[in-house]
């Protein structure tokens, strides 16, 4: 069995590695692999081998993820740690075995068993089973073992033969399946729980093979070492251009159960789409149970006639269907075009030779030299190396750093390479400054370092939330209010320092709102914008940025108040005629309303005047004509004349409110089509 060892490997930022084996399988048709149990998912989703001989890969064969302890648990042979020997001849019962025994001056064994030397003899038979005693089972001298013999006066008539365990010496298993059982609890037993093994037959021996695979490793990480180097003339700024000098370290571990000698190691910025498939845990589906069902037939059974047998041996011989019928099935298979296309690949991307390659969304950090990394231990690798134009400014941001800016140094990524996100270290000339995160930054992005706090520098920030109307117009029936929310910022900076500074003022965008009475900024991302000015040393300035969203809000005419107008033009948001106009309408609305106030009152009135009258209406059905009740009944009768009289009244005055309501809602629309119509653009 060949061990192959590991020639290249790819590391991912999301915890996986592409693994490539490859060796000779010497005097052996198949090699092994030993893979962790959480490893064994991604290898069965990705296990390819290339044998690159004439040789075919027969099988791969791995070891079932049932648990060591349940899979003896179900095993017909089951042995304990304490008592193997006792278990082993309890599991044996109706077996047929030979047992070594010392003899013991018994004269049956003579004639039963067959002497060996040194005063044992074998007995051949099949074993009933074990007499142990309940107070101590494991006591051997009272252990009794028993079998029924097959020796010389056994043929016809078997005989019980009872001995003591301590007499035996050995067991010989006779019977194949028994053998067999203990053969795989003693294999199971032996494997480790911790590993799985995963075996490739070839058709051949002593052929060379290519394994790759992709298996969970720990993510590679990457740090950076950044050196500023100031630019020397006579310019105020050259101490705020200079050159970024930046080397890069990646860091891999190796977790494996191997040394990494002489390996290609190759480093991938980026995040490939990968996931855990369960491929490796036993899989059992519940069939539907389904019972016999009665087959009588009602009468003939009448068939078609069948397709010609040379369609049959058209569709044989149908170059599409090649390897799925006839004796295709037993054709050694052919290198297929996607197989050479993997074989032909990876010779391509041997000859590589340079430091960066992009692969679409990806980039890789190829190492040039080969990598050897001891079992458990971990290795710093160089991936980058360069010189970059760069800059030293000020930023301030309110919502990452209150009060003072950070020391920043920015540039952008001329490297050549993608810089994968990483702590660095930041250096000026001989002198440690402080320390950053590097993010992610493909080729030509630019990146910053903030790697210190100016103090020197103060900054006050003062918010500042306002409304103005921007108009007001008219539209139907409705006024409508177009007003600003205004957002100001007031940045008060002082500097202290002996120096002038390039301060970089860096405010989140607000959604829906733009930029008003305030200089455009000089960069944007997706969520800030950015000023750069100039601050002179020992002094102070303030900067303010203002934005505002624009607001509408419309309100029915009929809702407005001489107050309300009186306020619109004092602040001038509408003039004289547009005021005069208004107030004609507003004091309609007044007037219907008090028509509408007066309307309610007198159909109050009327209604309690009809409720009096079916009062006494009700009355006068139990009253009599003659006597006092003919008085009574006179008096309700002219009352009821004196009700009829006012309800008539009351409805006539409500019926002339309505019309002068309507009038006046007349009055009011008449109004506000003529405004609408004076107001609109001509033609």
């Amino acid at each position: 069995m060949t061990s192959l060892p590991i020639r290249r490997m790819v590391l991912y930022k999301h915890g996986v590695g592409f693994f490539e084996r490859f060796g000779r399988l010497v005097d052996s048709d198949r090699a092994e692999l030993t893979f962790k149990p959480d490893e064994m998912n991604d290898v069965l989703k990705s296990l390819a081998a290339f044998p690159q001989g004439s040789a075919q890969v027969v099988t791969i064969s791995y070891e079932n993820l049932e648990e060591k302890d349940a899979a003896i648990a179900n095993a017909a042979i089951q042995l304990r740690d304490s008592s193997t020997l006792l278990d082993l001849l309890k599991a044996l019962r109706g077996r047929a075995v030979r047992l070594h025994l010392v003899d013991h001056n018994d004269s049956t064994s003579e004639i039963q068993g067959v002497r060996t030397t040194g005063g044992e003899f074998a007995l051949t038979g099949t074993l009933i089973g074990i007499d142990a005693p309940e107070v101590n089972p494991s006591a051997l001298d009272e252990t009794l073992v028993s079998l029924v013999t097959s020796g010389l006066d056994a043929e016809s008539c078997p005989a019980l033969r009872t001995y003591c365990l301590r007499q035996v010496r050995g067991v010989d298993i006779l019977d194949p399946q028994s053998g067999n059982d203990l053969r795989y609890v003693l294999e199971l037993s032996r494997t480790s729980s911790d590993k799985r093994c995963v075996t490739l037959l070839l058709s051949e021996a002593n052929q060379e093979l290519l394994v790759n695979y992709v298996a969970p490793t720990p993510t590679w990480r990457v740090s950076y070492r950044l050196v500023y180097v100031p630019d020397t003339g006579d310019r105020a700024d050259s101490a705020e251009t200079g050159q970024l000098h930046l080397q890069g370290w990646g860091i891999v571990n190796n977790q494996l159960d191997e040394d990494l000698e002489n390996v290609e190691l190759t480093l991938v910025a980026g995040q490939p789409i990968s996931f855990v498939y369960d491929l490796y845990t036993p899989r059992f589906i519940k069939r539907p149970k389904v019972g016999e069902e009665e087959r009588t037939l009602p009468g003939p059974v009448l068939l078609d006639e069948a397709l010609p047998e040379a369609d049959y041996d058209l569709l044989m011989m149908s170059p599409d269907l090649e390897g799925f019928g006839g004796s295709h099935l037993l054709a050694e298979p052919q290198p297929t075009a996607a197989r050479k296309s993997i074989q032909r690949n990876l010779a391509d991307t041997a000859q590589v030779q340079t430091t960066g390659v992009a692969k679409g969304e990806l980039f890789e950090y190829r190492v040039q030299a080969p990598v050897t990394i001891k079992r458990g231990q971990s290795a710093m690798v160089p991936i980058l190396n360069a010189a970059i134009a760069g800059r030293r400014e000020h930023i301030y941001n309110g919502e990452k750093m209150a009060d003072h800016p950070v020391v920043t140094l920015s540039a952008h990524n001329r490297s050549g390479l993608t810089l994968e996100r990483g702590p660095v270290t930041v250096l000026e000339g001989d002198n440690y400054v402080g320390e950053a995160v590097i993010t992610f930054t493909p080729a030509e992005g630019e990146f910053f370092v903030p790697y210190a706090v100016d103090l020197g520098v103060k900054i006050t920030e003062t918010p500042n939330h306002y409304e103005e109307t921007a108009a007001i117009r008219l539209d139907r029936q409705y006024v409508i209010h177009d007003w600003y929310a205004i957002r100001a910022t007031t940045y008060k900076i002082e500097n202290r320092n002996p120096e002038p500074i390039t301060l970089m003022i860096e405010q989140r965008i607000l959604p829906d709102y733009e930029l008003f009475d305030t200089p455009e900024p000089f960069a944007r991302t997706a969520e800030f914008q950015r000023w750069r000015l100039r601050v002179a040393p020992r002094s102070s300035q303030s900067f303010q940025v203002c934005a505002r969203t624009l607001v509408s809000r419309q309100e029915a005419v009929g809702d407005l108040s001489h107050q309300i107008l009186q306020r619109y033009l004092r602040e001038r948001f509408i003039d004289q005629v547009l005021f005069e106009q208004l107030r004609g309408i507003v004091g309609l609305y007044e007037t219907q309303q008090d028509l509408r106030r007066q309307i309610d009152q007198q159909t109050q009135k009327r209604d309690r005047l009809l409720k009096e009258q079916q009062q006494i209406t009700q009355k006068l059905q139990n009253l009599g004509r003659e006597g006092d009740e003919g008085e009574l009944r006179s008096r309700f009768v002219a009352k009821m004349q004196t009700i009829e009289d006012e309800s008539e009244r009351l409805a006539a005055a409500i019926a002339n409110l309505e019309t002068q309501q309507q009038q006046t809602q007349a009055n009011i629309q008449a109004q506000l089509r003529a405004m609408g119509e004076s107001s609109s653009p001509s033609p």
